[in-house]
């Protein structure tokens, strides 16, 4: 069957997009793999194409790229492993080897099952350009699905919001986290989702209006004091939204209380020069400040966060400022997709070894536990539990959970007190279950313990213990909807 006009026109700007953007050598391993997968795919069968344009989208490298292409020849048993690695030599293949279709489904109507989790937590192993290639793709299949779904594109959604979002969220993909989000919250709860979208939309309108003004206003401030900087404006996605108003009790309007902007610039002594910029052309609200620049989060996130008082005339809600650097803005949408375009290729090379041995460690953790829901709740808490910061002796940095105590501390830390160690916390001796705030520092030193051994109080642990066969491509519940093109809303809110 021969490919219409409008299918090859899609083709040429998609090449002509990767000639502009990478390499020669690098451009030429995109053009053959795309070529290779023009001349074997199936009539119709555009979930390669797709894919390979979300990844350029979310700045991956040419071997990822290239990569998307390729997948679906092998599952389809169009090409060989030994074809791959001849033809593209040994990343990809490596890429590719042992990649399982995303498109699981299970039997017995459980949200997931133990020896699901197990096959995708094999599949992506510690490798990040794997675990980025599977989410794309299974993302792409939750976005075509058509409401009411089925048992089998439900079951998967459940999935991918127990498994792949805080895996998404931890790999700091935050654009393709925030899609799944939504993918699986339209599939899992449609009328909510509908109800959302509906009402959010003329709310969002006219903070759009304000929006413009702020945009304007805040680039002028940039460009008057000699900052080369862009200012881009945030939105909500519509899950963020549902779990706020879960979370909190309160109403689409309270959660729609405010108003974002993005200030991205070129260095970091240039972000806090911004910061006091709009600090002194705007009334800061006070306790809202967050400097994730010097204390990033553990998912390597860094930018700064203010708030402050509405602008008469302009808006009635408060305005959240990010402001961050190019780098930070890519990590933080793109995580290890876009390592590549590190200046340092040693330092994204660098976090991709932390996020890989995360990912392996995960494994183990999923092994360990008691039960597949054990495991979720505990990665969970991994992830997106709020924390705090604490300093511990040498000023040792600390995350904890909220409401973390002493006990926690030494457990976390991996602190083996020895016999009569005492703890002082801001300088005066605690016990060990001593509620801790942001900011305190924690000093474990010889003297009389509180409340027994530390040593012993040290070891124990309130937590779960720490850390199938593949299905065909295209599976019954998607039908053909994954081989057509579906229009894509993108949130934009971090």
């Amino acid at each position: 069957m021969g490919r219409d006009t409008l299918e090859l026109a899609d083709d040429s700007l998609f090449i002509e997009k990767i000639n502009q953007t990478f390499s020669e050598a690098e451009a030429d391993l995109v053009g053959r793999a795309h070529a290779f997968f023009i001349k074997n795919k199936c009539a119709d069968n555009s979930a390669g194409y797709r894919t390979a344009d979300l990844l350029f989208e979310q700045e991956a490298d040419a071997v990822s790229i290239a990569a998307s292409f390729l997948a679906p020849l092998l599952w389809q048993n169009l090409a060989s492993p030994d074809e791959i690695r001849d033809h593209f030599g040994p990343a990809v293949a490596a890429t590719l080897e042992n990649l399982h279709p995303p498109f699981t489904c299970h039997d017995g109507g459980r949200p997931y099952r133990h020896k699901d989790i197990q096959e995708i937590l094999d599949t992506i192993g510690g490798v990040p350009r794997k675990a980025l290639l599977f989410i794309s793709f299974r993302l792409l299949a939750l976005e075509c699905a058509t409401p009411p779904c089925s048992d089998a594109a439900r079951s998967m959604a459940q999935e991918t919001l127990d498994l792949l979002v805080p895996i998404a969220n931890r790999l700091s993909m935050g654009d393709l986290r925030r899609r799944l989000e939504d993918a699986c919250f339209r599939i899992l709860d449609p009328d909510k989702y509908a109800y959302l979208k509906e009402n959010v939309a003329p709310i969002q309108a006219e903070d759009d209006k304000c929006l413009k003004i702020l945009l304007d206003g805040v680039q002028r401030l940039l460009d008057n004091n000699g900052i080369a900087g862009r200012v881009q404006g945030r939105t909500k996605s519509l899950y963020g939204i549902d779990r706020k108003m879960t979370r909190t009790g309160r109403s689409l309007q309270e959660i729609m209380d405010r108003v974002g902007l993005r200030v991205i610039v070129a260095s970091v002594p240039e972000c806090y020069t911004v910061l006091g910029l709009l600090h002194a052309h705007f009334k800061p609200i006070p306790g809202t400040f967050d400097d994730y620049i010097g204390l990033p989060k553990d998912n390597g996130y860094q930018s700064l966060h203010t708030c402050v008082y509405p602008v008469r005339e302009i808006s009635h809600k408060p305005i959240e400022f990010q402001v961050r650097t190019e780098l930070m803005h890519m990590e933080a949408e793109h995580g290890t997709a876009a390592h590549w375009r590190y200046k340092s290729e040693a330092e994204g090379a660098d976090r991709d070894r932390q996020r890989a041995q995360w990912m392996r460690g995960l494994r183990h953790q999923h092994a360990e536990a008691p039960s597949s829901e054990a495991f979720v709740e505990l990665l969970h808490r991994q992830v997106f539990q709020d924390h705090l910061v604490v300093f511990g002796n040498g000023g040792r940095i600390v995350r904890l959970a909220e409401k973390a105590t002493v006990r926690d501390y030494l457990t976390i830390a991996n602190i083996g007190a020895p016999q009569g160690a005492a703890v002082k916390v801001n300088g005066q001796t605690a016990a060990l279950d001593h509620l801790l705030r942001d900011g305190d520092s924690i000093e474990v030193s010889a003297g009389t313990a509180p409340n027994g051994s530390l040593e012993k109080e040290a070891n124990k642990s309130d937590l779960p213990s720490t850390p199938g066969p593949a299905h065909p491509y295209g599976p019954d519940w998607c039908d053909a909807k994954l081989m057509r093109p579906t229009s894509q809303s993108k949130a934009k809110e971090n």
